[in-house]
This record gives structure tokens, sequence and C-alpha cells, in this order.
């Protein structure tokens, strides 16, 4: 039995987290805990977006902070020891987590190359990681033979990418040299244009980089001979201004006002008109017209 003493009348915060397994749902969740299923959605935000994936965590809403008298099936088990004693101060917040050991999180299914190396940065969480990179708290623990969520600034972590579009893949793959190239590209062929029509121009690029019919890098891409004005008239080694560099990131999140087109020309300026014949145009943005 485990004793439990408070050190005031006035209870302590009490949080039950609960580790989701394999073929959880959210009505069964909450029938095991005595909750109804809207109060298991308000309690982790979940309204618009319910879907659950194993290896995050739940929030279950404690009604009783009275640990003694929690409805909890596995709240016992989150113990090491059935004959611990817990101290609980003055308006104090605790967090319980229950079924942590249940179920192990298979990594061995992510294949090497579907796993990169990331460095954490100044306010990282594995919560932001594991939506950032559409994968559990608990996988990115498991791969990183980790116990507990402690992050350091700097600190070499592994992450999979295994459930992430080629688009997610690229933009978590870019170096600083690649976004200056992209940033310069963007600069030379549309500083002019509006915000919008810069962000496509990008994106144009993002778009070949990702296609087969093209290189797949970036360089190759910006560099492949007759392809852009930019580089044939020098205009590619400009420094690029800050909107500029906003416009390749933005693209590089998956922002596409072109809808995936793949060349883009200004009717005004250019001199080889009939290649665009035959292509299928998808919109106008500024003084370019962006086609597939």
């Amino acid at each position: 039995m485990i004793a439990v003493t408070i050190s005031s009348a006035a209870a302590p915060a009490l949080n039950l987290l609960y580790v989701i397994q394999q073929g959880d749902t959210l009505s069964e969740i909450a029938a095991d805990y005595g909750i109804s299923v809207s109060e298991l959605i308000k309690a982790n935000d979940l309204v618009g977006h319910s879907a659950i994936k194993m290896g995050d965590e739940l929030v279950i809403p404690v009604k009783n902070t009275d640990p003694n008298t929690v409805k909890t099936p596995d709240l016992m088990a989150a113990f090491s020891s059935r004959d611990q004693q817990l101290n609980f101060d003055l308006n104090t917040h605790y967090a319980v987590r229950i079924n942590v050991n249940k179920q192990k999180v298979n990594i061995d299914q992510i294949p090497a190359d579907k796993i990169i190396n990331y460095y954490v940065g100044r306010g990282d969480t594995l919560y932001d990681l594991a939506r950032d990179f559409s994968t559990t708290i608990g996988t990115i623990l498991a791969l990183n033979n980790k116990s507990d969520n402690y992050l350091r600034v700097g600190e070499r972590i592994r992450l999979p990418i295994n459930n992430l579009t080629p688009h997610q893949v690229l933009n978590h793959r870019v170096s600083k040299k690649e976004l200056d190239l992209l940033a310069r590209a963007v600069y030379g062929e549309a500083r002019g244009e509006p915000y919008q029509g810069q962000v496509a121009v990008a994106a144009v690029i993002i778009n070949r980089v990702l296609n087969w019919q093209f290189p797949n890098t970036f360089a190759e891409v910006i560099y492949q001979r007759g392809q852009f004005s930019a580089v044939m008239d020098g205009q590619i080694n400009l420094a690029p201004n800050q909107t500029a560099y906003r416009a390749a990131r933005d693209a590089l999140r998956g922002i596409d006002p072109t809808g995936g087109a793949l060349y883009f020309y200004n009717p005004r300026t250019a001199t080889r008109v009939s290649f665009f014949r035959g292509r299928r145009k998808i919109t106008k943005i500024g003084d370019h017209v962006f086609m597939k």
C-alpha cells in the first residue's frame, strides 16, 4: 500500500500522464479512467485534431486531488515500490506517468537512412521536435537511449524522418550555405516582385530539387546551364536582403503560391518564349508567369 502524506490542508495539483500504446483509442482510455471523451479532448487540446499516436502522452484530468482516491487502474504500477512514501508540499504541481514501460517503442523498423543528426537549439523541447518530425516522444527517447526529457542546447540527437514528406525532409536538411544560395537566387531573379512572387521563385527552385527531371541539389538546379537569368548576368552574386531570406524560408516550410510550378518567365523580357509554348500555365504573380 502506498502511503501519501500532504503537508497542508491545501491539496497539491496532480496530473496523470498516460503513455499511448498501440491500438489505444480515446474512448477506451476515457472509459478506463472514468472520464468522458470530451473531458479528455479538452484536457489535451485535441479539438479538430484528435488523432493520437503511440508514445505520445495524454493528460488524464483528475477530479479528486487526493492521490489515494484517484480512479486509475495503472497508478500503483507508476511507482517502483508498493511501500514508497510520498510527501506532497503545499501548492506543488506533480505529474505521474502511468504505464510508461507497458510497451516498448520499436525503433528497429526505422531504416538507418531515415535517421538524421540534429543539434538542439534554444527553446527546443521533445514535444516540439516530435510534432515537427511527425513522430512521438517515446521514439525520440528510444533512438537516443534517453530516460528523461532533458535537452541541452547544442546537444546532438538522432531524429527520424521516415514519416516526413520529401519537402519536409529537405527543410530539415537544408544547410546555411544552401539557404544563402536560395536567397541569392530569389534576390537576383525577383527582388522587384511582390513578396508572394519572391516566395514563388523560391518554390520553383525547391520543386525542381524534389523532381526527378532535375538535379537534386540547390547548387546543381540553380547553376544548371541556361536556366536562370540571375546566374547568366551575375546577379546571383549580389548579397540578398532579409526579404529574400524570409521568402526562401517560407518556401522551405512548404508555402508554394505556384501550386507546384517548375518554370517561370517574364513575358516582357524573356528571349526564349518558344520554350514555354505548350506548357501548362498555372498562375501569374507580378511580372512572372509560372508553368509546369
